[in-house]
């Protein structure tokens, strides 16, 4: 009984440990190390995802003591570890592992598009918290991140002889929170799919995989996502900011979305593997298909774009 619980308890806090060395890594290893920093959470998830939510909490906190060790006794950067790479881990293993039992017997499990709306949500909030706390700074968070990012680009222009940019000429700064809780929710979701697919390929996996022809998201989103867009255009200050940045986050679950649509209609022909990989390709390369991807997204949630192609699919009856 005791050596069942040890492994787990060994394989979470080593994971947690080797999740601290990935994070920390960035800061000590400059940006060579950038991609180890990326992967930070996957400890975390493969602890989680195999052995359940009890053991994704203790490799968080054994990474959250091991990035205050490395660190001097940091609680910043400790803090930021907590909330950017464990607490998101916490969140999705307890989400995904969730179960039912269906009328048939069979395991009903938690589906992925909550567990989608459960990140963005986390990243909506903490747009919200930093702009609660920065509301007494001149120009609220807007104008915090406008002087952090001018001081960031004053010597790099300088060094090559050129006049920077004033706070206000920098138009990266309205979005940037926004961009940065979208990479966020990103790096989120690609760990946990490594992870998923790591143990998978072992048989150590939990659940089966989350497809994204399952995704299914709620119908009060495109409303939401509207009412957004309208206040990034019409309220002032530092309202209108938050509602750039709320759209902006907003947007990744309806560019999920789109992309199972893509998914949808490569299934359904015979050079899937052809098509998927000239998709991403073109998406990586140029960036800007992104949009189409959420105008999709949008399109399936209102008239149900993969049901359409999936009944139009080789070998099924077309209506």
């Amino acid at each position: 009984m005791a050596a069942g619980l040890a492994a787990p308890l060994v394989i979470a806090v080593g994971g947690g440990l080797v999740s601290a060395f990935f994070y920390l890594s960035v800061m000590f290893g400059g940006f060579g190390t950038l991609i180890l920093g990326y992967l930070a959470p996957l400890p975390l998830f493969l602890a989680g995802l195999w052995f359940g939510t009890s053991a994704v909490l203790f490799a968080g906190l054994a990474g959250t003591v091991a990035v205050m060790a490395g660190t001097s006794g940091s609680w910043l950067v400790s803090l930021a570890y907590l909330m950017t790479g464990a607490l998101p881990a916490v969140l999705v293993v307890r989400q995904s592992l969730l179960a039912r039992v269906s009328g048939d017997g069979s395991l009903e499990w938690y589906p992925p598009g909550r567990v989608l709306m459960g990140l963005t949500g986390l990243g909506v909030a903490a747009v919200l918290a930093a702009v609660i706390l920065t509301f007494d700074q001149p120009g609220g968070l807007e104008g915090v991140v406008r002087r952090m990012l001018a001081r960031v680009a004053e010597p790099l222009f300088r060094a090559q002889g050129q006049t920077a940019p004033g706070p206000e000429e920098i138009w990266m700064a309205a979005a940037l929170p926004g961009l940065v809780a979208i990479s966020w929710v990103i790096m989120t979701i690609v760990n946990g799919a490594l992870a998923q697919g790591a143990l998978m390929r072992f048989g150590r996996n939990k659940r089966p995989p989350m497809r994204l022809a399952e995704l299914e998201l709620p119908r009060w989103l495109v409303p939401a996502f509207l009412a957004a867009l309208l206040g990034a255009s019409v309220l002032p200050d530092t309202f209108g900011f938050l509602a750039v940045n709320v759209a902006l986050i907003l947007a990744v679950p309806f560019a999920f979305a789109g992309l199972s649509v893509v998914h949808v209609v490569a299934r359904s022909r015979s050079a899937r593997t052809p098509i998927l990989v000239g998709f991403y390709m073109v998406l990586f390369l140029f960036g800007w298909p992104i949009l189409l991807l959420v105008g999709l997204g949008m399109i399936e949630q209102w008239i149900g774009l993969r049901r359409r192609f999936t009944r139009a699919a080789p070998g099924q009856e077309d209506e």
